[in-house]
């Protein structure tokens, strides 16, 4: 409680607050009960109002309370109101604002004993983003920020994706682990930690804001610039200029500098940025001697660095120095390559001011990298933006890059340092995992070194996969075939040089066919949920073998899953652990409240062991191997839908296979194994441990030979009855169908949505069924099945809600999803939806699960429905070409498969891929329907 305590006057956090015009409250005025409350409450946590002792007073007594009028004043200083001590209009307009948590002081000023970063170069990582913006847009968002500050002080910044990070920078709503519990819409915004370890420098947003890169809802790049000030040090400051001003303004969004009250304050806490000038000889061109320091193409021309000068192959500056071109250059070009219309230039120490029209006139944005920091100059504006190199995930011990070129066909730029190369993503905005790697293994014939590298216009050969999916498969294998097992102990590394020997193992380890290169079937196995341990050898132990030495073993469940009660995940891990006190002298004990041998919680993304997880599907879990501290250590991500039969992830199964590496077990390669590393369902009724299991767990602890009485733990659950099967109504031979229309190369869906893993297709007034559990496809009158609804334009499901929508002109209905049945309540108008009078038709929908969004289309827009805060995502509607490029300007109908997208556009169809958004395949809708 005492660390707690400590951190309540550190902890900042930022508002909204405008300045109104008072009106005066009678001194007889008896003060509302809300108001009242809400003024103490405001008092206490901004201003140290300490509780009043005995009875509590009310009205005009509360009021006129010696300390209370104390703080009002003080309260009132701060803000520039009228000092009286009362609570006038003004005053609690004021109070009623979104404000900021760090209680207000005087202009630029520190925490107390002015703790700052010792080290000059400040990691930081995203663990949670919000919904409301694209992800790039909030990558933005917080790096111009920091811009903001490394601008004013001798500050670098540098991205990290994984723990330890100086700066964690997460979304989260009300209680989010901090004690500092956000308290919703408006109110408190966001909060910071001075700099320290554990959560010193922390940043955490609201997420039930709405937030914006924008003029729509709160601009996240002015609430991150003012967090990150208390990050770095500083508190509030009373001048309403300041970016450290508690209040969020609507002309903080355009602040795009800091003022002179803030750039004082971080300066007195890190110093001034030093500007350092390296005088270089300007080099003969002819000389036999000079070597280049870089070259790019520019268009049709090669422009060549030497030094500080600059040569192109026209001949129409040769000879001339780069100073001409680029002044205030001060040292030489290390490295340049161009990429979108932007020329990205690495030098030594100098910055850039000014572009002179000479190179401007080739048509090019320019990017001056100077060193470790680089600076962008739009045309010919000379707008200058600077960052720093670490923005592309270079360690902090690089400080000059030797050479650069951009792959256009792969969209990569390769950074060659030393006799190494680095790989970036540029659309992806990060560095490839898995480097650096040596310049000769990977590139034969090449110097050992590169000063310079260009790339000509010449045949290249393609891809054999798609980008992404290499991109995927090669954070795969260093996922999985590079460190071994998610432990506090074990950490083995398999030694492999290159992407194809890694994939030729992981091939043979899943007894796939061994080729070194990436095919479909690799990439499937690849994309099928796991486990988040490495994978290793068949029945494998973890090295040393590690395991517990005592027959008993204690655990504690710190957090459940939502989606299944409280009893129900006692029983289902209790029943997990007895598979194995079945076959081994090992007992297991359920325990509350104390310190327990295997603590086990469900949780999404970052949580607390450096081993985030990412969100529905991928890892689903991992486990550490026994020893102390973590040690046996389980954890679930709560991104999965938990369940105890076949729908979502099936509690039981994974955590059996957890437990396993708990007791010290690796994977194994045989595949009917549970220690195989990908998840596959089987039917848990009279489930045992299969023969592979049982063995290499006995080989640690031997077999249970006389079974002793247990310690009391909670009784199994009782397996989920089969819900029945709705039958499906008989045909109508009366009336016209387009049964006809089936195998046509022609046919144009009007709707079509899942309903418990079967596909639904509706066209003219009926639907057919895919099923697995049939042999056809039936056609069906939707009117026969339920009979208030003639026709279908739109469907969609939500599966957690166990519900399907059908939507048909101006009004939808809702149907369960089990039973297939109408609910009560239906049908309801399209605006419940929160979509405009207007719409009076909507053309496709689908609920996407890894956002947790509905999309609806609508000509040739669309709009996003967040189903878990039940309400429209704000700056909708959107153009469809504009979010999802490829599937054309018109959706019919939609649905999601296997976490793709299919969207549907007269009888054309694609397969997309949306967090790459990137189209995989162009099908036909009658392939659906077993015609090919």
């Amino acid at each position: 409680m005492d660390l707690l305590w400590l951190w309540i006057p550190l902890l900042g956090s930022l508002v909204m607050a405008e300045l109104v015009r008072a009106r005066p409250i009678r001194q007889d005025a008896m003060l509302n009960p809300e108001d009242e409350k809400l003024a103490e409450e405001y008092l206490r946590r901004f201003y140290n109002l300490q509780p009043s002792r005995g009875k509590e007073v009310s009205g005009r007594k509360a009021r006129s309370t010696p300390a209370m009028e104390e703080k009002i004043r003080e309260m009132q200083n701060f803000f520039g109101l009228k000092e009286t001590g009362q609570l006038d209009h003004q005053t609690l307009e004021v109070m009623r604002k979104p404000r900021c948590g760090v209680p207000d002081v005087e202009n630029y000023s520190f925490y107390a004993k002015n703790p700052k970063w010792e080290n000059h170069t400040i990691t930081f990582m995203i663990d949670r983003y919000t919904t409301d913006m694209r992800r790039e847009d909030v990558d933005k968002s917080f790096t111009s920020a920091m811009k903001m500050w490394s601008d004013a002080a001798p500050l670098n910044f540098i991205r990290v994706y994984h723990n330890p990070a100086d700066i964690v920078l997460s979304f989260a709503r009300r209680t989010h682990g901090d004690f500092f519990p956000f308290d919703g819409p408006r109110g408190v915004l966001a909060h910071a930690f001075h700099p320290g370890k554990g959560i010193g420098g922390d940043v955490h947003f609201d997420e039930d804001e709405t937030w914006t890169a924008g003029s729509r809802g709160y601009s996240l790049f002015a609430v991150a610039a003012h967090e990150l000030g208390h990050s770095l040090g500083l508190s509030h400051s009373k001048d309403p200029s300041a970016v450290m001003y508690p209040s969020y303004r609507s002309r903080s969004r355009t602040q795009s500098s800091l003022s002179r009250d803030d750039t004082l304050g971080i300066q007195k806490l890190y110093g001034i940025p030093r500007r350092e000038v390296e005088i270089q000889p300007v080099p003969d061109k002819c000389d036999p001697r000079v070597g280049l320091n870089a070259a790019v193409m520019i268009g049709g021309d090669i422009v060549f660095f030497a030094n500080r000068q600059v040569w192109r192959t026209t001949g129409a500056t040769l000879g001339q120095s780069v100073v001409a071109h680029l002044q205030n250059i001060n040292s030489h070009v290390d490295a340049a390559y161009a990429y979108a219309g932007t020329l990205y230039i690495f030098s030594g120490k100098g910055q850039l001011s000014s572009l002179q029209p000479c190179m401007a006139s080739l048509g090019f944005n320019f990017s001056l990298l100077p060193g470790d920091r680089y600076f962008v100059v739009q045309q010919i504006k000379m707008h200058t933006y600077a960052g720093s190199i670490r923005d592309y995930g270079f360690p902090s011990s690089l400080k000059q890059v030797d050479a650069a070129v951009h792959i256009s066909e792969y969209g990569k730029t390769v950074f060659f340092v030393g006799a190494s190369y680095y790989r970036y993503d540029e659309r992806r905005r990060r560095m490839d995992l898995g480097f650096p790697r040596l310049i000769q293994a990977d590139w034969p014939g090449i110097p050992r070194k590169v000063n310079a590298a260009f790339k000509l216009q010449a045949p290249t050969i393609a891809p054999s996969v798609e980008t992404e999916e290499q991109d995927f498969a090669e954070e795969y294998l260093a996922r999985f075939f590079n460190h071994v097992g998610v432990t506090n102990s074990t950490m083995r590394r398999i030694t492999i040089n290159s992407f194809n020997d890694t994939l030729e193992a992981m091939q043979a380890y899943f007894g796939l066919e061994v080729t070194g290169t990436l095919n479909n079937e690799t990439i499937e196995m690849m994309k099928k949920p796991r486990c988040g341990v490495s994978d290793v050898s068949r029945y494998g132990h973890f090295q040393g073998k590690p395991r517990w030495r005592k027959g008993l073993i204690t655990y504690r469940i710190t957090r459940y899953t939502p989606d299944l009660p409280q009893k129900q995940v006692d029983q289902t891990i209790a029943k997990a652990f007895q598979l194995y006190s079945d076959v081994i002298p090992l007992d297991f004990k359920q325990i509350y409240g104390t310190v327990s041998d295997i603590e086990i919680l469900f949780q999404g993304g970052y949580h607390g062991d450096f081993y985030p997880f990412d969100g529905r599907g991928g890892v689903l879990a991992h486990a550490n191997s026994p020893g102390q501290q973590q040690g046996g250590d389980t954890h679930f991500d709560d991104d999965e839908t938990w369940t105890l039969s076949q729908r979502g992830v099936n509690l039981l199964l994974v955590a059996a296979h957890e437990f396993g590496h708990a007791l010290g077990l690796d994977h194994s390669r045989d595949r009917r194994a549970l220690m195989f590393p990908t998840y596959q369902y089987v039917n848990t009724n009279g489930y045992k441990l299969p023969d592979d299991d049982r063995q290499g767990v006995q080989a640690l602890y031997g077999s249970r030979t006389a079974r002793p009485t247990p310690a009391p733990r909670p009784t199994p659950p009782p397996e989920p009855e089969p819900e029945p099967e709705p039958e499906e109504p008989t045909e109508d031979s009366n009336l016209p169908n387009p049964r006809g229309e089936q195998c046509s190369r022609d046919l144009v869906f009007d709707a079509a949505t899942s309903i418990r893993g079967d596909l639904y297709f509706f066209k003219n007034g009926y639907y057919w069924r895919k099923s697995v559990k049939l042999a056809t496809i039936p056609l069906t009158k939707v009117s026969t099945k339920w009979p208030p609804i003639r026709s279908v334009d739109a469907a969609f499901e939500v599966p957690q809600d166990n519900k399907v929508y059908l939507l048909q002109g101006n009004q939808y209905w809702g149907l369960r999803a089990t039973t297939r049945t109408i609910l009560s309540g239906y049908p309801k108008p399209l605006t419940n939806l929160g979509l405009p009078t207007y719409v009076n038709k909507v053309d496709a929908a689908v609920y996407v699960r890894s956002t947790g969004k509905t999309l609806f289309f609508v000509n040739r827009k669309y709009w996003s429905y967040d189903e878990r805060r039940n309400r429209m995502d704000s700056g909708y509607p959107r153009n469809i070409n504009w979010d999802f490029p490829g599937i054309g300007s018109k959706v019919d109908a939609a649905f999601e498969n296997y976490g793709y997208l299919y969207f549907s556009s007269g009888p054309r169809q694609t397969e997309y891929n949306l967090p790459y958004k990137h189209v995989r395949r162009v099908l036909l809708n009658y392939g659906w329907l077993n015609c090919y």
